[in-house]
């Protein structure tokens, strides 16, 4: 049964990423009408999914430390390096679109950060009261 309860962060982050996925293809015709580029907000979702699973090993790992402090101290890192990543990813997408870039797709990769944090962090809750911290 442990293995089941540490295994349901990774399993919420994934079934976020199927459903916006999802959602993304599904209406790709009602997105770029409105001016929301579906590929972009797919990558901004792989994205985030990546690094949402690797913070999550990280606080995996800082849950299983003795001192307290180093699980703050893994949620603090992992939701900068998330906030990073997203912020050079956004830079690197508005200098190669040049004339063509969706400014709604980057407000729904931006709202998917808070989104992923915020399923990442109540994970992170849940793993370190499993593990007595």
């Amino acid at each position: 049964m442990p293995n089941r309860k540490r295994a349901n962060g990774i399993t919420s982050l994934f079934i976020l990423f199927i459903i916006v996925n999802s959602f993304c293809f599904l209406f790709k015709n009602w997105l770029d009408a409105k001016n929301i580029d579906h590929l972009v907000v797919v990558g901004a979702n792989c994205i985030m999914f990546v690094l949402s699973a690797t913070v999550y090993y990280m606080h995996k790992k800082a849950a299983q430390n003795k001192n307290p402090y180093a699980f703050v101290r893994s949620v603090m890192a992992g939701t900068f390096i998330k906030l990073v990543v997203i912020a050079i990813a956004v830079v690197i997408y508005l200098k190669l679109a040049e004339q063509n870039k969706s400014v709604y797709a980057i407000v729904a990769g931006i709202g998917l950060y808070f989104i992923y944090t915020f399923v990442e962090v109540r994970s992170a809750q849940r793993l370190n009261k499993q593990n007595g911290n």
